[in-house]
């Protein structure tokens, strides 16, 4: 048998936030397939294989896959994976303590553990991201945008910056809205998407996913991430470090920290904490324990 353990990630109560399962293949007995069936079988956003590091200065290799490929790259299997590893307490025979090293396809993640002051139980981790934040599309039409989220142009605000793609290892469409309202109504629109592609107002090898957000004055933000097929996600760290990176790449001092909520509109709020320099970007937040099982 082969254990698994389900968690909630961005969130301190089950039901909530962004469901995860980790899978402990530390004999590597599942192949690419079984890996993939596996992730299905789960349907979550992802699934996540802990598997021996091949550097023994890291802690493990972690393979991510959505129901459907394989992923170089994620946020909230990075702060899942991380927490569960801090909960069993050690890695191949390496006590967990401070942090943690994941190897992935997308590079090595470094990942802090969050603990519990007054008995140092692990609450969550903070993950650095594996790439330094980058634009990848300076600029995109805001009425494409807006129409791939089932909106009008208006409803989108370029004050801060136009719609664009930015990345910290896995890419995103990124949205400024201009009112919690617009945000209310933002959907994924898949023939929107069609619109858009066809038209060529979208790059055919670009993200299908928009990080569409309203940002308070207090470094509070409120966003959803919707997918082309109209799915959305509760809790993106990837996109939400490329948002935090972006936020930071326009402020005076190179510099951005926020808390953000995400899937309140679904029912699974989520909430983030992230920061960033103009050398890092980092999110995290908590994590709670569902279930635990073996394949």
């Amino acid at each position: 048998t082969i254990a698994y353990e389900t968690l909630d990630v961005f969130t301190s109560s089950r039901f909530g936030g962004n469901p995860l399962a980790v899978v402990y293949d530390l004999e590597q007995r599942l192949t690419n397939i079984d890996m993939q069936h596996v992730a299905a079988e789960f349907g979550y956003s992802e699934t996540t294989f802990v598997l021996p590091p091949k550097d023994p200065r890291n802690t493990a290799r972690v393979r991510i896959f959505s129901p459907t490929a394989e992923m170089p790259f994620a946020g909230h299997p990075n702060v899942g994976v991380a927490t569960s590893l801090a909960w069993r307490g050690q890695a191949f025979g390496a006590r967990i303590k401070e942090s943690v090293r994941l190897e992935e396809e997308a590079g090595i993640v470094p990942v802090e553990i969050l603990r519990f002051y007054l008995d140092g139980m692990a609450t969550g981790a903070m993950l650095t991201a594996p790439e330094p934040f980058s634009v990848l599309e300076p600029s995109l039409p805001a009425a494409a945008v807006a129409a791939c989220l089932g909106l009008d142009a208006a409803d989108v605000d370029e004050a801060r910056h136009p719609p664009l793609v930015a990345t910290c290892g896995l890419p995103f469409i990124i949205a400024s809205l201009d009112s919690l309202v617009a945000l209310g109504r933002s959907r994924g629109a898949p023939d929107g998407f069609a619109r858009a592609l066809a038209s060529g107002d979208l790059p055919e090898a670009g993200p299908r996913k928009v990080l569409c957000y309203v940002r308070g004055d207090d470094d509070t933000i409120r966003c959803r991430m919707h997918r082309s097929d109209g799915s959305e996600d509760a809790g993106t760290g990837s996109a939400n470090c490329a948002l935090v990176g972006l936020l930071a790449s326009l402020a005076p001092d190179g510099t951005a920290s926020a808390v953000i909520s995400q899937g309140v509109e679904m029912g699974r709020p989520s909430e983030l904490l992230g920061d960033a320099t103009p050398t890092a970007v980092r999110i995290g937040g908590s994590c709670a324990p569902v279930m635990r099982g073996e394949l």
